[in-house]
């Protein structure tokens, strides 16, 4: 009888595990691809594309929410990996959290565009970001049990976002939560201690960023 410990069954079921989350994100993507390539296609670059009118929406959609997709990407694969998907409500928690960003993008967008062409490429993207904030929901189709390893790989990816936070303060929001998840996921002690230095450096990282922010709004 092969032990469960067989490094090469491990690898196996590890291979198996990236490539059924790899197929489904990539289905997610590939149901919009061509109906929004065809669109766009389709509609004229208007004389005024480089009007200031719709630059707000615009920017919104580059700068925030694709930035938040990708992030959100990175937390769905580590979800996944720690087998908190095998819940439904976590599933439609994370999931009603995913889109308020490409709601907020959604409203920007009908307030402020320069024209059909210009609201047609902002809807676009933001149909491929609702459709990426959905994952989760298929995720949970595809759910892996969770594991002991699951609050360890939670606190080092708090750690790797914390990493990013660096260099874009407010993903400090992320490196929060995803320690926060660990924590209730009854860690062991190496991974609670990660988890709570986690906290401890990404709260006041995210304070100070808040604190920039007021001042430069107020001055």
């Amino acid at each position: 009888m092969h032990s469960v410990f067989n490094p090469a069954i491990t690898d196996t079921k590890v291979s198996k595990l990236v490539s059924n989350f790899i197929k489904i994100i990539s289905s997610a993507i590939n149901t919009q691809r061509i109906s929004i390539s065809a669109l766009l296609l389709l509609i004229p670059t208007p004389a005024f594309a480089f009007s200031a009118a719709g630059s707000t929406a615009t920017a919104f959609i580059i700068l925030v929410l694709g930035g938040f997709t990708l992030l959100n990407l990175i937390l769905n694969a580590l979800f996944f990996f720690a087998g908190k998907y095998q819940s439904q409500r976590f599933s439609k928690i994370h999931t009603l959290c995913s889109l308020i960003i490409p709601l907020i993008a959604l409203a920007l967008t009908v307030m402020d565009h320069r024209g059909f062409a210009d609201i047609a490429f902002n809807i676009g993207l933001i149909i491929v970001a609702i459709a990426l904030a959905l994952l989760p929901l298929q995720l949970t189709l595809n759910g892996r049990a969770p594991t002991p390893y699951g609050p360890m790989i939670l606190s080092l990816g708090a750690f790797l976002f914390l990493a990013i936070a660096y260099l874009i303060p407010p993903v400090a929001l992320f490196a929060a939560l995803v320690a926060h998840v660990a924590l209730q996921s009854q860690p062991d002690t190496k991974a609670r201690i990660i988890s709570f230095s986690a906290l401890i450096i990404g709260y006041p990282l995210m304070a100070y960023w808040l604190y920039q922010t007021l001042q430069m709004f107020t001055s």
